[in-house]
């Protein structure tokens, strides 16, 4: 990224892995990268699963996952409402 606005929008999306490090990932697929450059995922699954297409969890971790989801959003809106200030400023 040559911006400091997209450099400071990835560092900010990867803070957010923080929520539950193992458990949320900011990555990007290889095969994708190969197509589209600069292109990235924040996933929210259990780690053992982030290169599977599905995933099937018991009812506990589930619940878990749920709760970590809704953090997950609850910072990414707030995260784009801040960037959305910072583009209308400049």
């Amino acid at each position: 990224m040559k911006s400091d606005l997209g450099r400071g929008l990835i560092e900010a999306l990867n803070e957010i892995t923080a929520i539950d490090p193992e458990n949320i990932q900011f990555c990007c697929a290889e095969w994708f990268w190969k197509r589209q450059v600069n292109s990235y995922a924040l996933q929210i699954e259990p780690d053992r699963f982030k290169c599977k297409d599905r995933a099937i969890l018991d009812y506990r971790e589930a619940l878990h996952i749920e709760k970590i989801r809704n953090e997950f959003f609850v910072q990414l809106q707030e995260l784009l409402q801040k960037q959305q200030g910072r583009d209308e400023s400049q």
